[in-house]
């Protein structure tokens, strides 16, 4: 191997364990409360400083160019990504909805890096830069821990044209009997480690009837029916227990019911057509707390948009089949 490469593993090397040990720091209970992993300061402070630490040290213990401010730090970034699924640290559905974000982040701070070494190349500047840039995911994160979390709710809808009578598709959302993997659908949610939909149970019909949702995983979501009006409209509230559902279900920080997410209520509306045709409809409600919304509520529709989709569609083809 060539000293060149020698280097540069080195330097990348020396980089990813700064982002480890960022990824540690800011997990460990001894800082909750301080820092979070779920954060602006670790979610796009954190790049930033990776990737001025790249360029810093490309261009110190190798030579200054384009591919260390521009190209080294998303590729170190991107390196990081890949080891946290490989040795799962991260579930792949977080890294999936990190990755756009901490690519850009991680080339924006080796493109300052250079910027500022450009600059003082004569005067052997950037240490200080380079210290505070180390510094700044530490700084940021209790500052921004000081702050409530923003909560902002959202409502997701889906629907589906049934060839079946109201009362053929409302036997199959009041209580839905086990599902087989054959019946759901294929979706992306489910590559990435989503569980899959088991079945709903119901102790009694109508309001205040308890319905128990199971998923794959021994996933459960227990709801409480709000609304009752048999072939036309069923509601219920969604109570997801943190403590119960198991850590392996979910990534820890987009479990449901926990501090960045929940799923409050659902609705079936069932919409008579002409021809002996319905139209199914299925509308939740979400909680989303986090302090980037707006990003994070595109992924959870994507995400709620797959499993309702293939929700209906399971019920669909059912009920198909018994009309």
């Amino acid at each position: 191997m060539s000293p060149r490469w020698i280097r540069i593993l080195l330097i990348i090397g020396i980089a990813a364990i700064y982002g480890i040990l960022c990824r540690i720091v800011f997990a460990i209970e001894p800082t909750e409360g301080f820092l979070a992993i779920v954060s602006i300061a670790f979610i796009y402070t954190m790049p930033v400083s990776l990737g001025a630490l790249v360029c810093y040290l490309g261009y110190k213990l190798d030579q200054p160019g384009k591919f260390w401010a521009l190209a080294a730090p998303p590729l170190t970034m991107a390196l990081l990504l890949f080891g946290s699924l490989l040795f799962k640290i991260e579930a792949a559905i977080c890294v999936l909805v990190a990755t756009p974000v901490v690519l850009p982040f991680a080339l924006l701070g080796g493109w300052i890096m250079g910027l500022i070494l450009d600059r003082w190349k004569d005067h052997g500047g950037g240490r200080v830069q380079m210290a505070g840039f180390l510094l700044l995911p530490f700084v940021i994160g209790p500052i921004e821990e000081q702050w409530e979390q923003p909560h902002e709710t959202r409502v997701m809808h889906n629907q589906i044209e049934i060839a079946a009578s109201p009362e053929t598709i409302w036997n199959q959302i009041a209580e839905v009997p086990a599902i087989s993997r054959e019946e759901i659908p294929d979706q992306w949610i489910y590559l990435l480690g989503f569980p899959r939909p088991v079945a709903a149970i119901l102790d009694r019909p109508g309001v205040g009837g308890k319905r128990h949702a199971t998923f794959e995983g021994d996933v459960s979501f227990y709801e409480v029916v709000t609304h009752w009006e048999p072939a036309t409209k069923l509601a219920f509230t969604i109570k997801a227990d943190p403590e119960f559902i198991p850590q392996t279900a979910f990534d820890e920080h987009i479990i449901v019911g926990g501090r960045f997410y929940d799923v409050l209520d659902g609705t079936y509306g069932i919409e008579p057509l002409e021809g002996g045709r319905c139209r199914l409809h299925l509308t939740s409600t979400h909680r989303l707390s986090t302090r980037f919304n707006a990003y994070a509520g595109w992924w959870s529709e994507w995400v709620m948009n797959q499993i309702q989709g293939s929700i209906l569609e399971v019920i669909r083809d059912r009920c198909e089949t018994r009309a």
